[in-house]
């Protein structure tokens, strides 16, 4: 692996430098949720994923917003955005996520950068580039919501505070989570799955370049003059 290179592809706009190690602590749940949606195999198939997959997915997400929750600076308790956890438990209470970490009312010593755990440059196969995997429209659309979402977390400014982030901020990476959510809402269960009745080209047992394809095809003149 090679921690501390740049992003590549989808992460090149990320900073893989900070002073606030509560970046990292927000972060570590979306990397697990990116690594479950790259390796599971439903969402290879056009047609969408089920309820299961759905609810699964949905778990991961509320797991990562509690967190960004968690790390959030919000004495005055504003309003953090409940349309995630609110769908995942209508009857939950919100309070334990609200405050943040203890410590939030200290004056803290400078902090020097450290790098960012994580490896986006494609080398980590644990987490690969896009354009290297096999996944449907569907997928891919979740994938790049949830890398946007880590890139955002990686660039804002209360990166270079020594922890937690502001309610600003914690907004900034709501709104991700909330696209996130749209999308699982959207393309997942089984009331969203679509019916394809054929292959892709590129799956022909033959090859793509033998699979139907009416522009490549030409008239028998003769026969076509009778």
């Amino acid at each position: 692996m090679a921690i501390g290179q740049p992003g590549q592809a989808e992460f090149v706009n990320l900073i893989n430098q900070a002073r606030n190690l509560d970046v990292a602590a927000g972060l570590a749940p979306l990397m697990d949720f990116r690594e479950e949606v790259t390796r599971n195999d439903e969402l290879t198939a056009r047609g969408g994923f089920d309820n299961a997959t759905q609810a699964h997915f949905l778990r991961l997400l509320a797991r990562a917003d509690k967190l960004r929750r968690r790390v959030s600076y919000n004495p005055e308790k504003k309003e953090l955005g409940d349309l995630i956890q609110q769908a995942i438990d209508p009857n939950g209470q919100l309070e334990a996520g609200e405050r943040p970490w203890t410590g939030d009312n200290i004056q803290h010593g400078t902090g020097g950068r450290w790098v960012l755990p994580w490896d986006f440059s494609g080398a980590d196969p644990n987490i690969p580039l896009a354009d290297t995997l096999t996944m449907s429209n569907n997928g891919m659309l979740l994938l790049h919501s949830i890398n946007r979402a880590i890139v955002t977390w990686t660039r804002l400014e209360s990166r270079n505070r020594n922890r937690q982030i502001t309610v600003e901020d914690s907004l900034r990476v709501y709104d991700c989570y909330a696209m996130i959510y749209d999308y699982l809402q959207s393309f997942g269960g089984d009331t969203n799955r679509a019916d394809f009745a054929q292959v892709r080209a590129t799956e022909e047992p033959r090859g793509a370049a033998n699979a139907p394809n009416s522009k490549t095809e030409t008239p028998n003149l003769a026969t076509a003059a009778r």
